[in-house]
């Protein structure tokens, strides 16, 4: 169960920043500097 929901947590993290840095290159910005934290993602 808990190897289940970590799974998915990881899942849905690796999800969230592919779309964080899609938004940043398609020249988004935030105040908090997510995108310079989304130019070390390989992907």
């Amino acid at each position: 169960m808990l190897a289940t929901a970590v799974v998915i947590g990881v899942a849905c993290i690796a999800l969230y920043l592919l779309a964080l840095n899609s938004y940043c290159d398609q020249g988004g910005n935030f105040t908090l500097g997510m995108c310079s934290v989304t130019s070390f993602i390989p992907w």
